[in-house]
């Protein structure tokens, strides 16, 4: 892969993205929001990669799959007016679908294609399946780290704003009540991610976004959420009490821990 390629899949998507824009103000931010969550995808990408690799064309290949992650997210929204997969289609799926489907990446060799493709196809699995190669989950564990860490900075912003400011389809349509899930909670506990599928308000989804903390993979993604404050940062919106004190402190101290003491 070239700096060449890259160049001109960035300019497929920007064409891609404009093809998908709207006249209503609502739909439109929903739009904005992912292409600028894609944007910042492929900053925090490039700049695990740039850590982990030393093969430039590695370098190129990872901000590929960050550029082409959330293509699926487009038709999305155009059909369903949601990003909730469950009660849509599988974004992941659906990206390494159109990607296909449009023969976006046949200038590249096919090894790269599928990779990029599995990649994209894989990126939003609660659990990397296990009948892929090493290169590939390697790819998969990085784009799934920088995803979530510009997923956390997306919802950071949006719970700062009035609800009537926010891109309506960010928070799943759950319902912003007070009081959360315990079994999200015992997720932090037992030191594992939680899953969607047990969330039923917009307080539960702030306590599975921490639980995310469990399947983070890279040292410079641990080193990334400790200096851009997220575990603080989002616990802020979450009702004060010792419980919630007790298990944003565990966190900080598990990502303190996997910053000198990760694998990889």
């Amino acid at each position: 892969m070239t700096e060449e390629d890259l160049i001109y899949f960035r300019n497929w998507f920007s064409d891609f993205c404009m093809s998908y824009h709207y006249e209503n103000i609502d739909d439109q931010r929903n739009i904005a929001l992912k292409e600028r969550h894609t944007k910042d995808v492929c900053a925090n990408m490039v700049e695990i990669a740039r850590a982990h690799f030393n093969n430039p064309n590695d370098i190129l290949l990872a901000e590929t799959i960050a550029l082409f992650h959330d293509t699926g997210r487009f038709p999305q929204y155009a059909k369903y007016k949601t990003f909730r997969d469950a009660i849509s289609v599988n974004h992941g799926l659906l990206g390494a679908e159109t990607l296909s489907r449009e023969k976006v990446l046949t200038r590249l060799p096919v090894e790269e294609q599928q990779l990029i493709i599995q990649s994209v196809k894989y990126h939003n699995a609660y659990k990397i399946p296990t009948n892929q190669t090493a290169e590939t989950v390697n790819f998969l564990k990085m784009i799934r780290d920088a995803d979530k860490l510009d997923i956390w900075d997306v919802f950071i912003g949006l719970f700062s704003l009035p609800p009537e400011q926010r891109a309506s389809a960010a928070t799943l349509g759950f319902p912003d009540t007070d009081g959360w899930s315990d079994g999200l909670i015992k997720c932090i506990y037992d030191k594992r991610m939680g899953n969607l599928k047990d969330v039923m308000s917009v307080n539960d989804y702030k306590i599975l976004l921490l639980t995310w903390i469990f399947d983070i993979n890279y040292k410079k993604s641990f080193s990334l959420i400790d200096a851009r404050g997220y575990i603080a940062r989002i616990s802020e919106y979450l009702p004060r009490n010792g419980e919630i004190n007790e298990v944003t402190a565990q966190l900080a101290a598990y990502v303190s821990k996997m910053m000198t003491d990760g694998s990889v």
